[in-house]
This record gives structure tokens, sequence and C-alpha cells, in this order.
């Protein structure tokens, strides 16, 4: 099944879908740990958590793409790592520029140990995904 070129679809939804719900259950498990994670409201609320997998699909299909995926350094582990810090480093600009903006979501700045939870988050969802992705094998 091609639906995007060039990605072995049923891996890709397989791995972001873990990912996924890896950030919402650390979130959950260690929520107030050391002041850290309960940032999300989690299995409490269905409506968010099945919002919340789908954007962990959406937000994957970068990283799978040959032409990044080839372009990140490293086994999958190390290029989920890279892809989760570039898009905590995305999700923190565009944070800004939407506070910028005057947009309601932005307006209330997440403290410190939100920002480290997320970061986090990002980090643990990133290399499962490049962990459990397994790109399609290149015809020789």
């Amino acid at each position: 099944m091609g639906v995007i070129r060039g990605v072995n679809f049923w891996s890709f939804l397989f791995a972001s879908q873990m990912g996924g719900w890896a950030m919402v259950i650390l979130d959950e498990v260690y929520a107030k740990w050391f002041g850290l994670f309960g940032v999300f409201p989690g299995m409490k609320d269905p409506k968010w958590v099945f919002h919340h997998q789908v954007d962990s699909i959406l937000f994957s299909i970068p990283l799978v793409l040959p032409q990044v995926w080839s372009k990140l350094p490293g086994p999958g582990l190390v290029k989920g790592l890279v892809y989760g810090v570039l898009w905590h480093i995305f999700v923190v600009i565009v944070s800004i520029v939407g506070s910028i903006g005057g947009a309601a979501w932005f307006q209330h700045p997440m403290p410190l140990s939100a920002q480290i939870s997320t970061f986090i988050l990002h980090l643990v969802w990133g290399g499962l995904i490049g962990f459990l992705y397994n790109p399609p094998e290149e015809k020789t």
C-alpha cells in the first residue's frame, strides 16, 4: 500500500501511534514527578486523546518522508530524537508567533516546567517513532 510514495505506510502508522500513546501515558503516569508532566488532560478526555493520536499521525509524516529520513543522521532512534528536538523548536516558534499575533490559544505562556515536560515528551515521541519505523527496502 503506497499512500505516500517511499513510505512504509503500516510501519509509519504503527510507529506514529506508539509515539503518540507513549506521550499520553508518560505524561499521565509521571504527572507531577519532580514538578513535571501532567500537562495534558490525558485519558480523562477521550476526545482529546483521539485528537492527539490524529495529530501524532499527521505530525509524524515529515519524519518518514524519504527526503527527510535520509538526511537525518544516524540510525532510526537518533533520527527520531533529532526530529523530536526540531519539532519542539517548531512548536515553540509557532507559539511565539501566535502569542505576538494575539491568538487566544497562546496568550497564557506555559511555565518552565511545562516547557521541559513537552520537550521530554517530544523527544520520547520522536525517538520512539524513529526507533519503530522501518522504511521500505530500496530496490536495486
